[in-house]
C-alpha cells in the first residue's frame, strides 16, 4: 500500500482503495457477484477521492453544502474500510497445525463470510451511489475547479525558534525580579501576570523563572490548565520539587507532604494559566508562608483571578503589555529573513500592515510570519495573506490568524495536527510517542527512500516550523524530545476536530460529537459514570483510537469487541485491572498498545493475536514481571518497551521485525543474549548487564562469548543506539566491552553506565558515525582527549572522570 494514508480531508480512501485493489487481484476467493460489486466501489471511489483532495485544498472556501457532502463520504470510506478489514482477517486466519474438523469448521466459516460481504457490500454499494448522484445535481467537480490554490514551496529540515529568543522581553522581566528582590522583607511574595490570550505570559514567567531559580533551595514550573486535575499538579509540583510521590496519595495527603517538604526551604513556584479562584485556593493551601524569602509567579487571563492571587499575600499584578512596533517588526523579521535589514523594499508596507493587524501578539506575529516564510517573496500572495487578517485584537482575531495558518497546511500536516487534540491541555507530548502513534494511525505517507519514522519526523519538524506547535527538551543536535500547544492552538484543533468527527474529548462527565459514530476517542477524566461511558462505547463500535488520561475507576472503561481499534493508550489509569485487558486479543488491527497502571500485574497470552501490533510499551506499569509466553508470535513487533525487572523471553530472536528494545535486565545470560544476533532489524537496544555473583564459571564464560558474538553481529547489521548498565560484580569487563564496541560502524550513540573504564580505546575513533558518547573513565589524560578529538561526528561527550 505504498503513498496510503488516512486523513482528516479524505478520511480513509488512501488505504482503502488499495485494499480493494488486493481483493480484486488477490488469491482471495470471491463470488462473482461479490467481485463486480467491489470493482464498482474501488472505481467510483477513486473518483470521490480525486475530488475530495481538490476540495481540501480549499477548505476555507467551501460552502455548507460541500463540507455535508464531504463528510458523509469520509465517513463512509471508514465504515467500508471497516467492513473489508474484517472481511480480510476472517479469510486470511488459518491454522496449518488444526486438526480435520477444525479446518472443515474454517472453511464453512469462510464461505459463509464470502456470503455476508456479499450483503453489506450490496449496501455498501447504494450508500455509494447515493453519494455519488448528489455529487452529480450540485456540480461539486465543477465548482472545486474554479478554486485557485496557492503552491506552498517544500519546507527545508526544521529550525527551531526558541520561546527564550523572543524580542521585547528583557525589559518586563528585570521589572518583576526587581520588585522581587527590593523588599528585605523575608515573607513570601507573590507576582501575579495578567494579560490577553497570545501575549506572552508564560513565556515572561519561564524567562524569569530560569534567571533566578538558582537563588532558591528548590523550585517548580506547574501548568494549571482551563480543567485542572488538581491531584496530578500536586503530585508533578512535589516530584518536580524533588520529594518522592506515592501514587496512591489523595488531595490532602499531597498537600500535608508538600507544606511538610517546603516548611524549612526556600522555594520558587510557577502556577501557570490559572483559570479559577478555586484552583488557586487549593493550590495556596501547598504553599507556606515560612519567612525565607520564597517566591509564587502566577499568570491568568483574568484580572479578577490575579487580583485573587496577590491578595491575601504580598504581592503586584504585572499587566503584560503588547510588543512595541519597534520589537514587532524585529520578531516579524528575524523569523522570516533572519534580520530586519534583509526585508525587500518592495515587501516594506505590506508588512508593515501585517504586523499592525497582529496587534504585538507574539503568538499571531510568529503564528504570520511562519506562514510567509515557507511561501515565495512574492508582493501579491503576502497582500493575499493581509486582506485574510481581521483588524480587531480580540481572542476571535487571534484564532483567525491561526485558522490561515491551519488552512495553509498541507493534507497530511493538517490531519497530523488535529491528532494532537487527544492530548489533555498542558501535557507535555513526547515525539517519539507521537510519531509512532502517526504511524499507527496511518497519518504518514511513505516516501521513497525513507522510513516511515523519518518521514514522520519531517512532519514534526514542518509543524515546528509553521509555529503551531512549540517545541521542548532541545538537545545538542537541534532536534526536540517534545513539544506542547499553546492553549489558543488546543482550543481551535479540538473544535476543528470535533466539527470533522476526528476525534472526540470527554472531559468530565459530558462530551462532544459531531456525529453518533466515535472514531478518535480521548478521555480526559479522573471518573466517567457507567452511564455516560455506556452511552460512550454504544457509538464506539467502529473507533480507531481510543487514550484513557489519568481515569481512576476501573469500572467505567471495559471494552466492548472493537474490530476497527488501531490505538489504545491507558495513561496513568493507576487502578485500571486485568478484567480491562483481558480481551485485547480481539483487537486484530491494534497497531499501538501503551499501558500505564500500578493495577496491572500481568498481561494476557491473547497478546500474541495482535499480528498487526507495532509499539507494546509497558514501561508504566511496574508491576508486571512477566511478558506472555506467546510474546514471540508478534512478528510485526517495532518497538518493545518495558521496565528492568520484566522478564523477557528467551526466543526474543522470534521478534524479526523488531527495532527498538528497552530495558533489558531480567534474562537468561546465555540463552537470550545469544538471540539477540536474530534481529536483524534492531537500532536500538538499552540492556543491563548480569553480575557474577549467580553464576559459574563456564556460564560467565558462555556470556560473555555470547555478548561479543552478539554485539559483533548487531553491528554489522546497522545497530544505531546502545546504552549499557552495569551490575554490581561485572562478568564483562568494560575494557573488554569496549573492545567489542568498537566494531560497531553504525553507532551513532553509546552510553554506559554504574562503570568506569580504565582507559579509552583507541579504537574508538573507528565509530566515524558516533554523535553522542557519555562513559565513565578512571581518568584522563591529553592522549585520551586526542582520541575524542579524531571522531569525526561527536556532538556530545560526558565523562564521569
Amino acid at each position: 500500500m505504498a503513498g496510503a494514508m488516512v486523513s482528516v480531508s479524505t478520511g480513509a480512501l488512501s488505504t482503502l482503495l488499495p485494499k480493494l485493489s488486493l481483493l480484486i487481484q488477490g488469491e482471495y476467493k470471491l463470488l462473482k457477484g461479490v467481485k463486480r460489486g467491489i470493482i464498482f466501489l474501488k472505481d467510483e471511489l477513486s473518483s470521490m477521492h480525486t475530488l475530495l483532495v481538490k476540495l481540501a485544498n480549499n477548505e476555507e472556501k467551501l460552502d455548507e453544502q460541500v463540507k455535508d457532502w464531504r463528510n458523509k463520504v469520509r465517513e463512509l470510506s471508514y465504515d467500508i474500510e471497516d467492513c473489508i478489514d474484517l472481511f480480510m482477517h476472517k479469510l486470511g486466519s488459518c491454522n496449518a497445525k488444526a486438526s480435520l474438523v477444525r479446518k472443515t469448521e474454517d472453511k464453512i466459516r469462510k464461505l459463509w463470510s464470502r456470503h455476508k460481504i456479499g450483503k453489506l457490500i450490496e449496501e455498501l454499494k447504494a450508500r455509494v451511489m447515493e453519494e455519488s448522484d448528489r455529487r452529480l445535481r450540485y456540480n461539486f467537480d465543477e465548482a472545486a475547479d474554479k478554486f485557485v490554490h496557492v503552491p506552498i514551496d517544500p519546507r527545508l529540515p526544521a529550525l527551531y525558534v526558541e520561546a527564550e529568543k523572543l524580542v521585547g522581553i528583557e525589559g518586563p522581566r528585570e521589572k518583576i525580579i526587581e520588585w522581587m528582590e527590593k523588599d528585605e522583607s523575608q515573607k513570601l511574595k507573590v507576582v501575579s501576570i495578567v494579560g490577553f490570550g497570545g501575549l506572552g505570559k508564560t513565556t515572561l514567567a519561564n524567562q524569569v523563572y530560569h534567571k533566578i531559580k538558582g537563588q532558591f533551595d528548590c523550585f517548580s514550573f506547574v501548568p494549571v490548565s482551563q480543567n485542572p486535575n488538581i491531584t496530578k499538579i500536586l503530585a508533578d509540583m512535589l516530584k518536580e520539587l524533588g520529594n518522592s510521590v506515592d501514587t496512591t496519595d489523595d488531595q490532602r495527603q499531597l498537600i500535608y507532604k508538600l507544606r511538610t517538604f517546603l516548611e524549612h526551604k526556600r522555594y520558587l513556584v510557577i502556577v501557570d494559566d490559572i483559570w479559577s479562584t478555586q484552583a488557586w485556593e487549593l493550590l495556596k493551601c501547598a504553599l507556606p508562608e515560612n519567612n525565607l524569602c520564597s517566591r509564587i509567579i502566577s499568570t491568568t487571563r483574568n484580572a479578577n483571578i490575579a487580583t485573587s492571587c496577590c491578595s491575601s499575600l504580598a504581592g503586584y499584578v504585572h499587566n503584560i503589555q503588547p510588543l512595541s512596533e519597534q520589537d514587532s517588526r524585529k520578531l516579524f523579521f528575524k523569523r522570516i529573513f533572519g534580520d530586519m535589514s534583509a526585508c525587500p523594499p518592495y515587501l516594506e508596507q505590506v508588512s508593515h500592515g501585517i504586523i499592525s493587524k497582529c496587534h504585538g501578539s507574539p503568538l499571531a506575529i510568529i503564528s504570520i510570519a511562519s506562514l510567509l516564510a515557507g511561501k515565495p517573496k512574492l508582493k501579491e500572495q503576502w497582500e493575499q495573506v493581509y486582506s485574510s487578517i481581521g483588524y480587531s485584537f480580540s481572542q476571535q482575531g487571534i484564532r483567525d490568524i491561526l485558522l490561515l495558518s491551519y488552512y495553509d497546511l498541507s493534507i497530511h500536516l493538517k490531519t497530523c495536527l488535529l491528532y494532537l487534540s487527544v492530548f489533555p491541555e498542558d501535557y507535555k507530548i513526547g515525539k517519539e510517542e507521537l510519531i509512532w502513534r502517526w504511524i499507527a494511525e496511518g497519518f504518514i505517507h511513505e516516501v521513497k527512500g525513507q522510513t516511515l519514522y523519518q518521514v514522520a519526523d519531517n512532519y514534526f519538524n514542518e509543524l515546528v516550523n509553521r509555529s503551531m506547535i512549540q517545541p521542548i527538551g532541545i538537545k545538542y543536535d537541534g532536534k526536540a524530545h517534545g513539544c506542547r500547544l499553546h492553549d489558543m492552538v488546543l482550543e481551535l484543533i479540538v473544535s476543528l476536530s470535533t466539527r470533522d468527527n476526528f476525534t472526540t474529548i470527554v472531559e468530565g462527565q459530558q462530551y462532544k460529537s459531531s456525529s453518533n459514530k466515535i472514531r478518535r476517542l480521548s478521555i480526559h477524566s479522573n471518573c466517567v459514570g457507567d452511564e455516560v461511558m455506556q452511552e460512550i462505547m454504544r457509538n464506539c463500535s467502529q473507533v480507531r483510537s481510543i487514550s484513557f488520561y489519568g481515569l481512576q475507576d476501573q469500572g467505567t472503561c471495559l471494552l466492548p469487541n472493537l474490530n476497527s481499534l488501531r490505538v489504545l493508550a491507558f495513561e496513568n489509569c493507576r487502578h485500571l485491572g486485568y478484567e480491562n485487558i483481558k480481551y485485547l486479543g480481539r483487537f486484530f488491527q491494534l497497531t499501538y498498545l501503551s499501558i500505564t497502571s500500578d493495577g496491572i500485574t500481568e498481561l494476557p497470552e491473547q497478546i500474541g493475536d495482535l499480528q498487526n501490533l507495532l509499539t507494546l510499551d509497558i514501561r508504566g506499569s511496574r508491576r508486571v514481571n512477566k511478558l506472555p509466553s506467546r510474546i514471540g508470535c508478534l512478528k510485526n513487533l517495532v518497538r518493545l518497551l518495558v521496565r528492568s525487572n520484566v522478564q523477557l523471553p528467551n526466543e526474543i530472536g522470534d521478534l524479526e521485525s523488531l527495532q527498538q528494545l528497552s530495558h533489558a535486565g531480567n534474562y537468561d545470560p546465555i540463552k537470550f543474549v545469544e538471540q539477540l544476533k536474530l534481529l536483524a532489524n534492531l537500532r536500538v537496544i538499552d540492556i543491563e548487564l548480569h553480575g557474577s555473583i549467580n553464576l559459574d564459571d563456564h556460564i560467565k564464560r558462555r556470556y560473555e562469548e555470547n555478548l561479543k558474538s552478539s554485539l559483533i553481529v548487531m553491528g554489522k547489521q546497522g545497530l544505531q543506539s546502545l546504552r549499557i548498565t552495569y551490575q554490581y560484580n561485572m562478568v564483562v569487563s568494560g575494557e573488554k566491552l569496549m573492545d567489542f564496541i568498537c566494531y560497531i560502524p553504525c553507532l551513532k550513540k553509546l552510553v554506559i553506565r554504574n562503570w568506569r573504564i580504565s582507559r579509552l580505546s583507541k579504537q574508538i575513533v573507528l565509530l566515524v558515525n558516533l554523535s553522542h558518547l557519555d562513559i565513565g573513565i578512571s581518568c584522563i589524560k591529553q592522549e585520551d582527549l586526542c582520541i575524542l578529538g579524531a571522531i569525526p561526528s561527536l556532538l556530545f561527550v560526558r565523562l564521569f572522570v
